[in-house]
């Protein structure tokens, strides 16, 4: 069966599609009972999702006064000791991290260390000693430190 919508129902489609702030580490301590994910303080009364925005206008329109605020801030906002000596890239990433509320060490391993799915020995490793209905819902990069809690909440003691 084909639908057919006229030019302006897609148009209205086009303008109503948001897109979403996924947060998998608040997810996967809401099923859980984990606490490896954690709300940041942007100022400004700034949530989350609101810094999430912020990044979708300037990506999307060029608009980036506002996120580039939120980056100025980071070494009042985020607890790494060398962000300044970090590149442009490294510090957005750092943002992207908080909006999406991963833990400190989660941000600081895949935007400084440059750890990710692909060469995270670790995960890999506890991803095959979890039951898999459990690491599918691991859906961000995976510090040592959270690799260690999840071991820990889920009784994993060998390596």
């Amino acid at each position: 069966m084909n639908i057919v919508i006229t030019e302006q129902q897609y148009r209205l489609l086009l303008e109503n599609d948001q897109e979403v702030n996924t947060k998998p580490s608040r997810d996967f301590d809401e099923i859980y009972g984990t606490n490896l994910s954690q709300t940041y303080d942007f100022g400004n009364n700034l949530s989350s999702d609101d810094v999430w925005n912020l990044w979708v206008d300037c990506r999307d329109n060029d608009n980036c006064d506002g996120i580039v605020e939120i980056i100025r801030n980071l070494p009042n906002s985020f607890p790494y000791y060398d962000i300044k000596k970090l590149s442009d890239r490294q510090r957005l990433e750092i943002v992207m991290g908080m909006a999406s509320e991963y833990s400190p060490s989660d941000i600081v391993y895949f935007a400084v260390h440059k750890v990710y799915y692909e060469n995270n020995v670790e995960q890999k490793r506890l991803e095959k000693q979890l039951p898999p209905e459990i690491a599918d819902n691991i859906r961000w990069v995976l510090s040592p430190d959270s690799v260690e809690k999840i071991r820990n909440r889920f009784g994993i003691y060998e390596i």
